[in-house]
């Protein structure tokens, strides 16, 4: 039962993200839309039929990311509830994390969505708002983390790598905000195909490293709540029928 297995939502998130990527990667490459070299993360599916294979693996990636933020919100929520020592802060990140993570998701549906070609400007925006979303989300739960370590961990290994990530992470985000800035104001980034003599090569391949980076450390970032998910379980909500409903309500009105 899926109750005592949440873990399967981040494992998921972390093992079909890589697939997305490298099964469009290697159909583009086969079918001659793509030449094999080190690509810009999801260039390769701007064309079909990978561009279909990635935004169906995406689209799916993207509803277990929610359900896979939503249950790590209701974990803490469950643990500031029962503990009187947690603040109010606590509550005020955990609901930040929550909103950042589901617009972090959503927008990245977005990207898989918009052909590269075809609606350049709502791609890079939804790229954008990604990663940005993605890293605030990570700041909220390193705080959280570090906050809650003594309720949920015996060590503070955990927290310690968390806060590690999240450092690489934000410093990268910067780095990559900065070069694909400079990238869309200076160079005509829009359809231009780049090359090792292209003008302003080193700024696109600073940030084709940037976001393999970032992307690699927030996956790895989410696989540590493998960890957490396998301490908790939901248990299955009761469903009635109307008429049962109602059934009861009248007997009880007989009896009384």
């Amino acid at each position: 039962m899926i109750e005592g297995h949440l873990y399967f939502f981040p494992l998921s998130v972390c093992i079909l993200i890589p697939c997305a990527y490298f099964t469009s990667f290697f159909v583009a490459v086969h079918f001659g839309h793509l030449k094999f070299e080190f690509p810009f993360l999801n260039h390769s599916s701007t064309d079909s039929p990978e561009s279909c294979i990635y935004s169906q693996i995406i689209n799916f990636v993207s509803f277990l990311l929610i359900i896979t933020i939503y249950i790590r919100y209701r974990q803490i929520t469950e643990l500031i509830r029962n503990n009187p020592t947690c603040g109010i802060r606590y509550i005020r990140f955990n609901i930040t994390f929550l909103i950042c993570g589901i617009i972090a998701a959503f927008s990245l549906s977005i990207t898989s969505n918009f052909p590269h070609t075809n609606v350049y400007s709502i791609r890079i925006m939804a790229l954008y708002t990604t990663y940005l979303t993605s890293v605030g989300a990570l700041n909220c739960e390193t705080l959280l983390s570090l906050w809650i370590q003594p309720l949920l961990y015996s060590s503070r290994i955990l927290p310690i790598l968390r806060s590690i990530i999240t450092i690489i992470c934000t410093l990268t985000l910067f780095l990559f905000l900065i070069v694909q800035t400079i990238i869309l104001i200076k160079y005509d980034n829009e359809n231009k195909p780049w090359t090792s003599t292209t003008l302003g090569w080193n700024y696109h391949l600073t940030s084709i490293i940037s976001t393999w980076i970032l992307t690699s450390f927030l996956l790895l970032y989410l696989s540590t709540l493998i960890i957490d998910f396998h301490r908790i379980k939901i248990i299955s909500p009761k469903i009635f029928l109307t008429n049962d409903i109602t059934d009861e309500q009248n007997a009880l009105s007989l009896s009384i």
